[in-house]
């Protein structure tokens, strides 16, 4: 594994030639809700970079979705190389907490940088692991069109052998679905795939052989401020945050707007963190209605500092229901969609 270059550490993936074929990762669809199957093993959904490795004669590739090397910003994964030449894998890097869990924050950092010598400081505190799923060539010959559980199986026998922390297959359940999806709600986890246990590899296809469900969580927050749509009476994003005093509570219910809603309350001069924008989920009546609503508003007192400038900050009094996947290690929402209005917290 070449030592990482900070002019080179992401370079096409394509710009040198290889004796392997270039296969592309194969995407799942998406399912409602857990099942139970006797046709599907069960397996953590990873919150990270989707990586497709290849040991090669001249030595380890790693190319993510793009068709990027990331092989330089990782080079705690050089132990790849000790696999049979001609192999080809489908995994998933993350940076794990103290706890364990991925850490979306720490992969970020880790994927910003380029220079050798902050690599090789940061590894230290946050090493990377490769989380991998699936075999799709060994010594050169393919295994694209095996069962799915029959490569699963050679793959834990190939890596049994490393006895590498950076380099792991995860495990996976048969049959018990729901109670799997349970564990990993609780985990705190981003998901579950379900994958059908006779399938072959289809590269580059988002196939209905593997199927993904995400754990999102729903939660009301306040409402102070919007981002507006450039040049329309619109909102582009609800602002949302929380008091600085409390955390905000769950809720179900729905409400609209009214100017009733735009009483301060006291703990609203007290000041606020920032939990990010909620920019989809919305009907175009509802971001003008909302547009109405907020631009007469007063203006927020104590808004947060670290928050983008495109944002209007109004004291409103209002909350909304969001659902979401995780707060980061920054307090921000992840992928928060708008559920609709609540109502104002019991005291």
């Amino acid at each position: 594994m070449a030592a990482p270059n900070s002019r080179n550490s992401a370079r096409r993936g394509s710009d040198a030639p290889s004796p392997l074929p270039r296969v592309r990762p194969m995407l799942a669809h998406t399912a409602a809700a857990p099942f139970d199957s006797d046709q599907h093993l069960f397996e953590i959904k990873w919150d990270g970079t989707r990586c497709i490795a290849y040991v090669e004669a001249e030595g380890v590739r790693l190319l993510n979705r793009r068709n990027f090397e990331l092989r330089d910003r990782y080079p705690e994964l050089a132990g790849l190389r000790k696999l049979p030449t001609g192999t080809i894998l489908d995994g998933e890097i993350v940076v794990l907490d103290e706890r364990g869990k991925p850490s979306f924050n720490r992969l970020a950092q880790r994927e910003h940088l380029t220079d050798a010598a902050k690599i090789e400081l940061v590894r230290r505190r946050m090493p990377a692991t490769l989380m991998i799923f699936d075999l799709l060539y060994l010594s050169g010959q393919s295994w694209l069109k095996r069962p799915l559980l029959e490569r699963r199986a050679k793959l834990e026998a190939l890596t049994r052998e490393l006895r590498d922390p950076h380099l792991l297959v995860p495990d996976y359940v048969l049959r018990h679905g729901k109670q799997y999806f349970a564990a990993v709600e609780r985990a705190g986890l981003e998901g579950m795939m379900a994958k059908q246990i006779d399938s072959p590899y289809q590269p580059g296809k988002r196939s209905r052989h593997w199927l993904k469900i995400k754990v999102a969580r729903t939660q009301a927050f306040d409402i102070i401020g919007y981002v507006p749509r450039e040049g329309e009476p619109v909102i582009s994003a609800l602002a949302v945050g929380a008091p600085l005093t409390q955390r905000p509570k769950r809720s179900s219910a729905a409400a609209r707007p009214s100017a009733s809603h735009s009483d301060a309350r006291s703990v609203q001069d007290r000041g606020w963190t920032y939990k990010g924008n909620v920019g989809s989920g919305f009907t175009e009546n509802q971001r003008a209605e909302l547009y109405e609503a907020l631009a007469t508003m007063p203006p927020l007192n104590n808004p947060p500092r670290d928050a983008p400038r495109e944002i209007v900050w109004r004291r409103t009094g209002l909350r909304c229901l969001v659902r979401f996947f995780e707060e980061t290690e920054d307090g921000k929402l992840r992928g928060p969609v708008f559920l609709g209005l609540a109502p104002p917290p019991a005291h």
